[in-house]
Parts: C-alpha cells; structure tokens; sequence
C-alpha cells in the first residue's frame, strides 16, 4: 500500500517580507491621520511663508508705510497698525520670530523636564523626594507671574523671553518623564541591562528613556503651542522685546485700538490660532502614530 506523502515546502524559498523600522510604522500610521497630515501641511506652509516671505514681501515691519490705522485694500492688504506699519508685513517677518520662540523654548522645556524626571524616576529614594519637592515647588507658582518677574529682571529681549517660557513649563514634562522611568526601570529588559553589567548612565540614556519618548515627544510638540500662547501672552501685557516684530507684539501693542480697528489685532490672532491648532493637530497625528493598538490595527 502506498502512502502519499505531503509535499514539504522549503521555508527558504517563500519570500522574505522586508522588515518595516519602526520610525518609517510611524511615518505611515501618521500619513493614515487626517488631522495629523492636515496640521502638518499648514505648519509647512507658515514656515515657508516665514522663510521666504520676506525676499518676496520687502516691506520692513517696523517702517511707516502709510498712514495709521489704514483698513485693508489695496493700498495695504492687511491695513496698517496705530503707527502706520503695514500689518502683512509684521505677520510675515513675526511669524519667524514667533515659531522661534516656540520651538527653542519647547526645547529648552523637554529638556529641563526629561532630565528632572528622569533622575527622580531612575534613582528614586531621596533623589527622587528631593526633585519631586523641587517640581512641585514650581508647579505651585504661577508660571505667567514667573516669566513676567524673569523678564522684567532680565530685560524684555527675545532670548530672555524664550528662557523664561522655557524655565516656567517644564514640571508637567518632568511629571510624565518621572512617571514613565517609575514603570520602566523595574522591567525584566532594564534589569537584564544591569545584570549585563551596564551603568546607570547606559540604562537611562540608552534603555529607558528610548522606551520612554512616545509620550514624551507628544508632550514636546504641545510644549510648541502652549510657548506661542506664553509668549504672545507676554507681550499683550507689554513685556514683549519692541526691537523684534512678533505676532504677540502686534496683538499687544494695538489691544488698544481693537474697537475702532479690528484688523490690527484680527490677523495677528488668527496666525497664532491656526499655528497652534496645526501644532495641536500634528501632536494627535503624532500620539496615534506611536499608539501600539492603532499601529496594529493599520
């Protein structure tokens, strides 16, 4: 009686499905984002217009350009602000220092807060009491009244008021950063880690807090945001630097005039909320993109 046997097949010849980095997963589960794509297309198109906005619009923001509170037309498109500056000109060369701003501060922000958090996190014991007393302590202040003290000492520059957003924001990153490194750092990978004989410095830099980042680079791009509100939130109270144009500068030196020329204010509001609703927008892109269910289930 003859058996008929089952043909084998050669795993080595199926074909090999190419293995997908985890950066390029993200890439395209961001690219599945609506939301994401469309803040991110916006951002893109202010950082352009701020880039090269300027060779193609050669009005200088600070210049008279006509005569004060002109309304929008042909003379100025955008009209002109108390003194005469053409407000187009000012969103245009704001914007750069405006997402200046909001970028170095957000970075000076995570970087304060992840390096706090982590230390606490890690370490735990009376590093950790020690830093969550210190994070507390300037979570109770308010962050607002702290810059505007920081800038009123140290002068109303845009480096100080960029380290002053940057110094008063980062308890809630230090917070999340502290939280992430208290549920990692007993994990059986980090203790294989120690085991294997690496350091302290290997297992934070190198272990951890790569495990770490998903939340922490969503908390980074809102950072963005919230230092664009601060900044033009400084400046409507008059602590903004008056020899760089801003959109916050512009809001805050004719909040005066809003009844009689709405424009002057207008436009410089509506930049800043379409740039912090795309920075909002890309952070949900960013925060489904890292999220494992959401990854699996595309």
């Amino acid at each position: 009686m003859s058996t008929i046997e089952a043909p084998i097949r050669d795993a080595t010849a199926l074909p090999a499905r190419p293995a997908v980095s985890p950066f390029a997963a993200m890439l395209r589960q961001f690219g599945r984002s609506p939301a994401g794509v469309a803040g991110a297309v916006v951002l893109l198109l202010l950082i352009l217009v701020t880039l090269f906005g300027p060779s193609l619009y050669g009005i200088d923001p600070l210049d008279i350009a006509g005569m004060p509170f002109t309304p929008p037309g042909a003379d100025a498109w955008f009209g002109t602000d108390y003194l005469g500056r053409d407000i187009m000109a000012g969103l245009i060369h704001g914007g750069r220092a405006t997402l200046t701003v909001g970028g170095t501060a957000a970075l000076i922000t995570i970087a304060i807060g992840v390096t706090v958090g982590a230390l606490s996190g890690f370490f735990g014991g009376a590093i950790d009491t020690a830093l969550v007393k210190l994070t507390e302590f300037f979570q109770i202040l308010p962050p607002l009244l702290f810059a505007m003290v920081l800038v009123t000492l140290f002068g109303q520059t845009l480096t100080t008021i960029t380290i002053a957003i940057g110094v008063v924001s980062w308890p809630t990153a230090a917070r999340l950063t502290r939280a992430e490194f208290l549920r990692l750092r007993n994990l059986d990978f980090v203790k294989a880690s120690r085991a294997a004989g690496a350091g302290n410095g290997h297992l934070i830099l190198r272990v951890v807090l790569p495990n770490a980042l998903p939340p922490i680079i969503v908390s980074a791009t809102l950072a963005i945001g919230v230092a664009i509100l601060f900044e033009g939130g400084l400046s409507f109270l008059g602590l903004g630097d008056p020899n760089t144009m801003s959109w916050g500068l512009m809001i805050g030196q004719n909040r005066n005039y809003v009844l009689d020329s709405w424009w002057t204010v207008t436009f410089p509001g509506a930049a800043i909320f379409v740039a912090v609703l795309a920075i909002s927008l890309i952070g949900d892109g960013i925060n489904d993109a890292i999220n494992p269910r959401l990854r699996k289930r595309g």
